[in-house]
């Protein structure tokens, strides 16, 4: 069976109008401000509320700070300061609730997370720190461009398996690292099928981040569906109004409509 994975903010606008679809899968995307003081019992309660009501439940980690992208090898001293404050936040959250948290050790093209064995020696060191906040909590996410993504043909054997590490694995992300090449892009999920924990499903022209709806992309779906069934994801789909999860939603149907 294939399941229902949306995500959304947990702002009750986009919560409520997620659940009105009675999916499987919530994954709660946060922003800085939503690990402190009142938004952290918010959200905390929000977590029960939704364990208790029989949803599984995973959280993505603040993809920016101060509007700058975070990336685990930070350039300035208060992002690093942030990024670990955040990862120890989420990790106790997870634990007391027994779920899981995407992240991200990097996002857009930058110096720091550049192809070469320098970085590559300090993303290794700064994710054995953070796996010491909670070893089995943190799902890691591959970016389009840069170490932690297919783009980088030694990121399997040089980080993802010495660590290893629990993956969140964007197909159009990998898609785009490997410039619309879908046998590539089975290949590597075959690879890492074992390391993969998660998956953001969602279609892309292969050419830069689109985040189109499954059906108006490349991507070729029916090949990945054994994968699919076998794990958790969520359709990361952007929408038009992020109150409305219809996109979302006629993703699923399209995988269904396949699987048929």
């Amino acid at each position: 069976m294939l399941k229902l994975g949306l995500k959304c903010s947990y702002e009750p606008e986009q919560l409520y109008d997620r659940l009105r679809y009675k999916p499987d899968i919530i994954e709660l995307h946060l922003h800085e401000d939503d690990l402190f003081k009142d938004k952290r019992n918010q959200l905390e309660n929000t977590i029960s509320m939704l364990l208790n009501l029989g949803y599984d439940v995973y959280l993505h980690h603040p993809t920016k700070y101060n509007g700058r992208y975070l990336n685990i090898i930070h350039e300035q001293k208060e992002d690093y300061l942030f990024y670990h404050l955040s990862t120890r936040i989420l990790a106790e959250i997870c634990l007391t609730h027994s779920i899981k948290c995407i992240i991200h050790p990097h996002y857009l093209p930058s110096a720091t997370s550049s192809i070469n064995s320098e970085n590559n020696e300090k993303m290794v060191n700064e994710m054995k720190q953070i796996l010491t906040y909670g070893k089995d909590v943190f799902l890691w996410e591959n970016s389009i461009h840069g170490l932690f993504t297919a783009e980088n043909t030694n990121w399997f054997e040089e980080i993802v398996k010495p660590l290893h590490l629990p993956l969140a694995y964007d197909i159009s992300h990998a898609f785009i690292s490997f410039k619309g090449n879908n046998s590539l892009l089975l290949e590597q999920i075959k690879t890492l099928e074992s390391y993969i924990h998660y998956f953001h499903v969602v279609d892309s022209e292969g050419q830069k981040h689109d985040g189109l709806q499954l059906g108006t992309g490349l991507i070729q779906w029916e090949p990945l569906l054994p994968f699919l069934m076998n794990k958790p994801y969520i359709y990361e789909i952007t929408l038009k109004d992020k109150t409305n999860a219809f996109e979302m939603y006629e993703s699923h149907l399209y995988l269904v409509d396949l699987l048929k």
